[in-house]
């Protein structure tokens, strides 16, 4: 068997139970992937984007992965992408806007036709490229680290093998394939480091690209330690409450270096900025930061971490007598003549006006507390009463067909509400 096929065996058993989407440039690393799987029986299907960047060339690529998926009877999926009308909505560069669209579109079809994975044809080359660009942008050791041989959903079985062993492959098998003539240009980083740093690394030792693969396992290995660290520790700091983190403040500060903790300890919820977390800390008031998925926010002594929902505070959900919801509580209404003994509140039913409407705080909300002469703004109780931010946020309010609010659920009614001696009709409310 050939080297190069009895090194794959070695790092890879593709279960042949599974489907799978495989990404094709037309270029020579991703047919050579193409040709390992047929040579193996393993059943795949083709997705090639179009970025109509390069003109007749970008067209004859398509035509190029076409002919050989109906060659060998493989299914083909292609889509032209917009790349410059893309960049005029977000600041960032063709390469990064070109992976992006092509990602967004790759799981779309994995989710559509149900692919169980998608391989890529990334090799040992592309990772040292990763390896500088990282390192020019100051990366930590997760940025360092290469790219991962799989992750997720995404396998990437070249990722062992330099561009010079697949290029051997490719000769001796016959392999046809497309050049992109883009990737002799300069004008990107991975263009810049492939043909400026990497010859010159070659040159210093001769070996070089095989001592990077025994580093980047090195890293790896570290990274998984350091992993496996973490994780152990926000077992013992993270206390996790119907749904919500709550953090020590004084567990966190007694971390060294505390910047470097914060990192590990958050950035798998979108929190990258040690310095912000730090600063939210320290601050004097509660307060909060976001990411693009969760929240972080300071209450008195503690962190509270949670994901992000949203919710309009103009949606309200009309509730009648004896009509049960269970969006977005669970919440049961219902007028007797008698106090039902089992119900959380019980009001007088003949004061209120139906029919009754389920919403969140509003500005400007007013209320008459139980107990106390006259009114407050709902804000006021909140802070009278000690409700974190949180709480706040999480606090359903009942009110009735004249915009009263009748009862905040489970904390406190409404003073004009209330029963007395008189009341001949009891609005019993059950929350569960």
């Amino acid at each position: 068997m050939n080297n190069f096929l009895t090194k794959f065996h070695q790092n890879w058993n593709l279960p042949t139970n599974k489907s799978f989407l495989v990404a094709v440039s037309g270029g020579v690393d991703s047919m050579v992937l193409c040709d390992i799987l047929l040579k193996n029986s393993i059943s795949f299907s083709i997705a090639h984007c179009n970025f109509q960047l390069r003109g007749k060339d970008s067209e004859e690529d398509v035509k190029f992965v076409e002919n050989f998926c109906q060659q060998n009877s493989i299914p083909f999926f292609t889509k032209k992408f917009d790349v410059p009308a893309a960049k005029q909505n977000e600041n960032s560069s063709t390469q990064m806007i070109a992976r992006k669209l092509r990602y967004e579109w790759f799981f779309e079809l994995m989710k559509v036709y149900h692919f169980d994975f998608l391989l890529t044809a990334h090799h040992l080359n592309d990772s040292l490229e990763t390896f500088f660009i990282n390192l020019s942008r100051g990366s930590g050791i997760e940025g360092l680290s290469g790219i991962k041989s799989s992750s997720n959903s995404i396998f990437r079985p070249l990722l062992s093998f330099s561009k010079e062993e697949i290029l051997h492959y490719a000769q001796e098998f016959k392999i046809q394939w497309r050049e992109d003539s883009s990737n002799q240009e300069t004008n990107y980083i991975r263009n810049k480091v492939r043909h400026k740093i990497s010859p010159v690394l070659n040159e210093l030792h001769p070996d070089f690209l095989q001592n990077f693969a025994k580093s980047l396992h090195y890293l790896q290995t570290d990274n998984q330690i350091l992993h496996q660290y973490i994780a152990e520790l926000q077992k013992k700091i993270f206390q996790k409450e119907e749904g919500i983190f709550h953090i020590s403040i004084s567990e966190l500060q007694k971390l060294r270096p505390l910047e470097t903790y914060l990192f590990h300890l958050f950035s798998d919820f979108g929190f990258k900025f040690p310095l912000e977390i730090n600063k939210l800390i320290h601050s004097e008031n509660n307060g909060e930061i976001q990411s693009f998925s969760h929240r972080l926010v300071k209450n008195r002594k503690e962190l509270l971490l949670f994901s992000k929902t949203i919710e309009d505070s103009s949606i309200e959900t009309e509730i009648n007598p004896n009509q049960i919801i269970k969006k977005p509580l669970y919440l049961k209404v219902s007028i007797s003549e008698f106090r039902e003994t089992s119900a959380s509140e019980v009001l007088d039913a003949e004061k209120i006006s139906f029919p009754l409407r389920l919403r969140k705080k509003r500005t400007g909300d007013i209320f008459y507390p139980l107990g106390l002469n006259g009114a407050k703004k709902l804000s006021k109780f909140f802070k009278d009463e000690k409700f974190s931010k949180i709480e706040k946020e999480n606090t359903w309010l009942l009110i009735d067909n004249e915009n009263r609010i009748i009862c905040i659920l489970g904390k406190r009614i409404d003073d004009r509400f209330k029963i007395t001696k008189d009341t001949h009709k009891f609005l019993n409310i059950f929350l569960c």
